[in-house]
């Protein structure tokens, strides 16, 4: 490149230039698209890439081109980027259902793959998937007929008729507009609750004048006409766990078994066992379940009942001694005053009943010698037990005084000795340390120890339990 002279420094407004612009050493031109930068301080103007322009320009490469048919794109121009589709081949592949046919090119038709028989597509519009029918058809059985052949399958449309099977009423039954019900007498029998209900048995039965046909509840007793001897020679009648009533006359029954009956009325006549009144009877038990029993005799005036050849020496019998009372379910075998003694220490009767009409000591035993010893025998009775003892001791005045109280066993016959049962006070009811229980050798002997002439003995119980 050849170089330039006549050039000149200077500042201009305007530069028309028509030629080229060569900058450098070497006057160099530049190429297209190159703009006129800096290259530094001191340094001369050089072509370079203008700011906005990329380094890199991009390259179209194979089957991509730009609009502007620029080999390359650097940013200096708007430009669209073409492809060029050159792949000749589009594979697709149809599944379960689905067909693909090739129409040339990468052109593909996809449609339904149906059976033709049961489903095709060309139903709607002429392109949508129709059922035409179901592959299994349904066959008319018994009693039930089609419109149209004897099978359907979809294909067509048919009516379903059935034809109703005939019943007809046996005996008891009724068949009206299709319902079937029971047909009763309405006497004996009825269904109007909507379940079958017994109304009363066909044929009464009658006891003594009185009808019993199930329509309502009766209770009825035993026929009033003696009952022949030879209907029940050696049998046994068990009249269960009702209440049963004999009737006002007399009934020869050679064995009659009442087990377990909650009760027996005898009104009238006497029911006769063997001839005799309620005789033959080995043993009478009463119920053994929990609750009282009761055998109550005549009441009317003038006539007891008679208890002959009863044996009640049974332990399990309840009779209490007359001296036994039952004190709130306690029960005291009264002391008998006269059963006391003074003891071997005096040589005179010193034991004596005040009478003196006192209201605090009237009736009581005094001791007419100081530091005497009251000795009384007692009792007790059989099947019963001595648990404890009370006898109370006043002064002149009724106020009450301790003093020593002692009770013993005391063997009567057959051998000797005594058991100490307690040594305790007066006054109060005190437990014996050891128990008695009655026997015909035993007898309780009770000693009150007095301290004074003023001491009188009111008396007291034995407690006891049987």
């Amino acid at each position: 490149m050849s170089s330039i002279t006549g050039l000149k420094t200077g500042k201009f407004t305007s530069i028309d230039n028509s030629g080229e612009i060569r900058l450098g050493d070497e006057i160099n031109p530049g190429t297209a698209g190159q703009v006129i930068i800096s290259a530094g301080a001191d340094e001369p103007a050089v072509w370079g890439t203008a700011a906005g322009h990329i380094a890199n320009p991009l390259t179209m490469g194979a089957n991509v081109s730009l609009t502007s048919g620029n080999p390359s794109y650097d940013g200096t121009l708007a430009e669209t980027i073409n492809a060029t589709d050159t792949n000749t081949q589009l594979n697709l592949t149809g599944g379960n259902g689905v067909s693909v046919v090739n129409t040339g090119g990468l052109n593909r038709t996809i449609t339904t793959d149906n059976d033709g028989t049961t489903i095709n597509n060309t139903g709607g519009t002429g392109t949508q998937n129709q059922v035409l029918k179901v592959p299994n058809a349904l066959t008319s059985g018994t009693n039930i007929s089609f419109s149209s052949g004897t099978t359907y399958d979809g294909s067509a449309a048919i009516t379903i008729n059935s034809t109703a099977p005939s019943f007809s009423a046996g005996k008891g039954i009724s068949i009206t507009g299709g319902v079937i019900a029971t047909k009763n007498d309405g006497t004996t029998i009825t269904n109007t609750s909507g379940t079958n209900v017994v109304l009363k048995v066909p044929n009464t039965l009658t006891i003594n004048g009185t009808t019993y046909d199930g329509s309502v509840a009766r209770s009825f007793s035993v026929a009033t006409t003696p009952i022949p001897n030879a209907d029940l020679q050696n049998s046994s009648l068990t009249l269960g766990n009702t209440s049963c009533a004999l009737g006002s006359t007399t009934s020869t029954i050679e064995e009659l078994e009442l087990d377990a009956c909650l009760g027996i009325t005898m009104d009238g006549t006497n029911i006769d066992l063997d001839g005799g009144d309620v005789v033959g009877i080995d043993d009478l038990t009463f119920q053994s379940s929990a609750g009282a029993s009761a055998m109550t005799g005549n009441a009317g005036g003038g006539g007891p009942t008679t208890m002959t050849n009863f044996d009640l020496t049974s332990s399990t019998n309840i009779i209490h001694p007359p001296n036994v009372f039952d004190v709130a379910g306690d029960l005291r075998m009264s002391i008998e005053m006269g059963n006391f003694y003074p003891n071997d220490d005096s040589s005179f009767f010193q034991i004596g009943v005040e009478d003196d009409l006192s209201t605090k000591i009237h009736g009581t035993l005094k001791v007419l010698t100081s530091s005497l010893e009251v000795c009384g025998y007692f009792i007790i009775p059989q099947n019963y037990t001595a648990t404890a003892i009370r006898v109370d001791v006043v002064g002149s005045t009724g106020a009450s005084v301790s003093r020593t109280l002692i009770a013993e066993s005391i063997i009567t016959y057959g051998s000797v000795g005594f058991t100490s049962l307690v040594t305790t006070t007066t006054g109060s009811e005190q437990t014996l340390t050891t128990t008695m229980a009655g026997a015909s050798d035993r007898i309780m002997l009770i000693r009150i120890i007095t301290t004074s002439t003023t001491d009188h003995i009111r008396g007291g119980y034995i407690k006891l339990t049987r």
